[in-house]
């Protein structure tokens, strides 16, 4: 008998501790799976390159979508050669701001945060301009009365540039509180062949699921979102360290091939398609266009003309958070008139 209670003693022990190892194992997964998304309120991009100034089509976006933080393209870092061959690096594009811009609709409590594009090529010099770059943010800053809690840098870097802009990152954080005279998050863009790779080291990344095909082969189907080029890369969100946001595309735009079908011109303003005397389908997304001004009477350009319904969009959301949980969402980019193209519950199920 005495035998008997204490087999099922050490059954009940191994049995409690099994319990509490799945329970603590249960957390753990919790915990990596909430640490991979990230908690941000609704946001959006601003990616115009001359003024930051809201028409009223976007204010209107805005209080309808109870937008909170808005993405700030401030300028670009470039490579350039002087005229001794020496590379330099150098900003172009600086955003201004226009009067009032920054007076929001409805007294809405709007955060800037300004995002820096890098190319892969400048930031191998970043010893050269971090302190540059640093100056002149807190300028901008300053100049527009903005107050800032984060800074985002964009790079596309590859196996090339990878080591310089990971230096760049670690040496970007001290420099820019210098400046600011605070503790600032740091975040990035992560590209969707950059999930193949180590993390770069920021407080989070925002995954662009955008500009996923090559606008520059003729039988692209759709170079902006296609959930096929989307679905090779997401076996690597479940091993992916770092904290992720989402960015889905929400514009559109026209490739240009010439008459042998080559590559001409990528047009970011999409041109009126429904001009049947000018533009003539010739596919689900593609158009024959003419014009005797500016080519001989047999001369021919292809337009393809890319723009992405809500339904991609959403089923290209469902298929990254099924593998890293509901992430906040960032839209990319604030137009009034590519905005319009789709609906006000279209917008809310991309948010939510």
């Amino acid at each position: 008998m005495s035998t008997f209670f204490k087999g099922t003693k050490r059954w009940a022990v191994i049995a409690l501790f099994a319990v509490i190892a799945v329970t603590v194992s249960a957390g753990v997964i919790r915990h990596r799976q909430q640490k991979r998304c990230v908690d941000i309120p609704n946001s959006v991009y601003y990616w115009k390159t001359r003024f930051y100034q809201l028409d009223s089509s976007e204010k209107v976006f805005l209080t309808g979508n109870n937008i909170r933080r808005i993405y700030v393209r401030f300028f670009d870092v470039e490579l350039n050669r002087d005229g001794n061959f020496h590379d330099t690096c150098a900003p172009v594009g600086c955003i201004d701001f226009s009067p009032k811009a920054l007076e929001h609709p409805d007294n809405l409590q709007m955060e800037i945060v300004p995002v820096i594009f890098i190319t892969p090529e400048a930031v191998k010099a970043w010893r050269s301009f971090i302190d540059n770059l640093a100056h002149r943010l807190y300028a901008m800053c300053r100049y527009h009365r903005i107050s800032i809690r984060e800074v985002q840098f964009d790079c596309d870097w590859t196996d090339g540039s990878r080591e310089a802009y990971f230096q760049f990152l670690k040496a970007a954080r001290p420099v820019l509180e210098g400046y600011f005279q605070k503790k600032l998050i740091l975040s990035t863009t992560i590209r969707l062949h950059q999930l193949a790779q180590t993390p770069p080291e920021a407080d989070y990344g925002v995954l662009m699921c955008y500009n996923t095909g090559d606008f520059k082969k003729y039988d692209t189907q759709n170079s902006i979102l296609d959930v096929k080029d989307v679905k090779p890369y997401t076996k690597w969100l479940k091993k992916y360290s770092l904290p992720l946001a989402l960015a889905l595309p929400a514009y559109s735009w026209c490739v240009e091939f010439d008459g042998r079908k080559q590559f001409v011109n990528l047009n970011r303003h999409s041109w009126d398609i429904k001009d049947t005397l000018e533009f003539k389908p010739v596919g689900d997304n593609l158009y024959e266009r003419r014009d005797a001004e500016e080519w001989p009477e047999d001369a021919v350009r292809y337009i393809r003309h890319e723009h992405v319904p809500a339904e991609t969009i959403l089923e290209a959301k469902r298929l990254i958070q099924k593998k890293m949980g509901n992430t906040a969402v960032i839209l990319f980019h604030l137009d009034g008139h590519e905005l319009s193209k789709y609906t006000e519950n279209e917008i809310k199920a991309f948010y939510h």
